[in-house]
């Protein structure tokens, strides 16, 4: 049965992607909302250009006749210029939006797409963290403080209605071709700095995964809250070197790490994401794929190569190399060939 699924946040990347391709099934009529007008081409869907922190959001979705509201509007992977702005799209937008579901009687199904920093990073937390895992030092500033809060209004729009199923993704780091994040633009920078004597692990989800696991959850209307990530990791390292980016060790606690990029508007880390390339992180996957039968078709190994392959080459790229060897090779190799030269005994001339 056709039903009305509402995706906010599609002027951004993953949202738009979503809309786009569960519109294209054709089994269901997807609106997309946003303040912006998004930047991709989103297919069929219906944009309608709204602030979900307006008042007439409720009406919205009674007029539409919403069953699914899929929100992706969170603002936490993204190059954030102005965290102010983020704060208030972020917890304003999610409030408003979820008593405009509370209050629509049309509404069955809410799905939040979160993300894997709710979890923080420390040295003293689980190799892997699981849905349960409470975190020994989670997040208390910015985008993944906001996401935490972000759940709580979900969790208590399923206190107030037993009725609508709730559904959280929690998402690891999205990476892929073209994938435009602090993250990306960090690994990007053509001298990395990375902190000074730590080789974290990291985790990727390829934004395709993440949009099919976005679909899985639609179609079944699956309460709960779950990871979703590829199920290998890399370290640090393995990333620089498939990137071909030289590194610079900087202090874990160096401000010039959380200042990175600010004066140019580059990336803004925050100190939560400094502890998370340091510490690394990363999620158990079992749950949803015992729930769903999901599993990724990209690795994270893969995700990066990807990334690599779409992105400029790395001063340590592997070709720039085998050219720069075969200059010197050219270089060290002799022009003129000097026969009958008697060598002092034990010694070797370059031909002998």
């Amino acid at each position: 049965m056709s039903r009305v699924v509402l995706v906010t946040g599609v002027s951004r990347d993953l949202g738009a992607r979503f809309a786009r391709s569960i519109a294209a099934r054709g089994r269901h009529e997807v609106v997309g909302v946003d303040l912006t007008p998004p930047r991709r081409d989103l297919g069929s869907v219906k944009f309608v250009r709204a602030d979900l922190r307006g008042p007439t959001i409720p009406s919205f979705l009674e007029r539409h006749e919403v069953h699914t509201v899929v929100h992706c509007g969170l603002q936490i992977e993204e190059v954030i210029t102005s965290p102010a702005a983020a704060k208030e799209a972020n917890i304003l937008g999610t409030m408003q939006l979820i008593a405009a579901c509370q209050q629509s009687p049309g509404v069955r199904h809410v799905v939040l797409r979160s993300s894997g920093q709710v979890y923080g990073s420390s040295p003293l937390d689980p190799a892997r963290y699981a849905e349960d895992t409470v975190p020994r030092r989670p997040p208390h500033s910015g985008p993944a403080k906001h996401a935490l809060e972000m759940e709580a209004y979900v969790h208590g729009l399923s206190q107030r209605r037993p009725d609508v199923a709730v559904t959280i993704l929690r998402l690891g780091n999205l990476l892929g071709a073209h994938v435009d994040t602090a993250l990306s633009r960090w690994l990007s920078m053509p001298v990395v700095p990375r902190p000074l004597g730590f080789n974290a692990r990291l985790q990727f989800l390829h934004p395709a995964d993440a949009v099919r696991a976005l679909e899985v959850v639609v179609d079944a209307e699956l309460p709960g809250t779950f990871n979703v990530a590829a199920d290998d990791a890399v370290t640090l390292t393995q990333t620089l070197r498939m990137l071909g980016r030289p590194a610079v060790g900087v202090a874990g606690n160096n401000p010039a790490l959380l200042a990175l990029g600010r004066r140019a508007k580059f990336i803004r880390f925050t100190s939560d994401q400094v502890r998370a390339v340091t510490w690394g992180r990363l999620l158990d996957t079992r749950l949803f794929h015992q729930a769903t039968g999901f599993v990724p078709h990209y690795s994270s190994r893969r995700a990066v190569e990807e990334f690599a392959a779409f992105a400029s080459p790395g001063m340590l790229e592997g070709e720039r190399i085998d050219r720069a060897i075969a200059q010197v090779r050219r270089v060290l190799s002799p022009s003129v060939h000097v026969p009958n030269v008697r060598w002092p005994r034990g010694v070797r001339g370059v031909h002998g």
